[in-house]
């Protein structure tokens, strides 16, 4: 008994290891967004966006720690309240201050202001919305059997709003220095669009930030489960191949296509919605293959 106690330690000791991988990553982009408002002899900006990487790189941590506890059986309940603890640093606080710091940097920076105050409640009901997703995941995980079978999110998961904000300061970045291979192959010379966008990244970011607050803890909209139906679902050809052009696509054009990876995700119910109408029509007439398209049976 105390042999086997000892293995389950051991065992729930790897994926353990991989959530405090992940808050540390949210931890050193904090201290990054930090030391960008203090200034120093490196550009603050630089900061940011390291800062925006380490995010990234934790949710690496955070898909494979609940796949390694799956797979070993180390999953206990302190690793699950360890990986919420975790998610919180690094998708909840760390985007909001990066949302914070950005709008720091930009030309309406006076947090004095009423749009200064305004901004500093959009990204607090960030890290609220994050707070309150996480403590509603973890009560609804404790009164289910086996939640991580589950095909859909009920509102949208923490990391695909921290994704959200961190693409668009990595595509800020991106776009700004305008020196990239794939941006020269398009034009020469920066288009004066990119000015808009960036301006409008850096000054209007907390408000992206309210709206992902919203979504998250929103009881109405619903998010797939990308890893439970990529496994359920199994692997074939189509699938293989989809994931090794997008892997492609991610190590050659990194920045737009984690932005569009992101945000695509986030308006993903909205989109639903919108090919509903289509996917009904498809399903009808694959019922009646008799019927012709357009035709009315009642009128024999």
């Amino acid at each position: 008994m105390i042999g086997s106690t000892e293995t389950n330690r051991r065992v729930a000791f790897i994926p353990n290891t991989i959530t405090l991988c992940n808050a540390v990553c949210g931890f050193i982009a904090l201290t990054l967004i930090a030391g960008s408002l203090e200034g120093g002899s490196s550009d603050p900006l630089e900061r940011l966006e390291q800062a925006a990487w380490f995010i990234l790189a934790g949710m690496l941590f955070d898909v494979f720690d609940g796949k390694v506890a799956r797979v070993t059986g180390g999953g206990t309940t302190l690793g699950a309240q360890l990986d919420s603890l975790a998610d919180l640093v690094s998708f909840g606080l760390a985007p909001a201050g990066l949302a914070l710091a950005m709008f720091h940097h930009s030309e309406a920076n006076d947090f004095v202001t009423p749009l200064g105050k305004m901004m500093w409640l959009f990204s607090l009901a960030y890290f609220l919305g994050a707070l309150l997703r996480l403590a509603r995941f973890n009560s609804v995980k404790a009164e289910k059997d086996d939640p991580d079978e589950a095909e859909a999110f009920v509102g949208l998961p923490t990391p695909g709003a921290a994704g959200v904000v961190s693409g668009l300061v990595i595509c800020f970045f991106w776009l700004s220095d305008w020196d990239s291979w794939d941006l020269k192959f398009l034009a020469a010379e920066k288009p004066g669009w990119v000015d808009l966008f960036n301006q409008g990244v850096t000054s209007y970011l907390p408000v992206t930030c309210f709206v992902l607050g919203y979504l998250m803890v929103s009881q109405r909209i619903c998010y797939t489960h990308m890893g439970t139906v990529l496994m359920r679902r199994g692997m074939n050809f189509d699938r293989f191949t989809s994931m090794v052009f997008g892997a492609t696509l991610l190590v050659f054009f990194a920045e737009p296509v984690i932005l569009l990876g992101f945000v695509i995700y986030g308006i993903s119910p909205i989109l639903a919605f919108l090919w509903r109408p289509f996917s009904r029509k498809k399903s009808v007439e694959a019922e009646n293959p008799s019927v012709p398209s357009g035709s009315d049976p009642e009128s024999e």
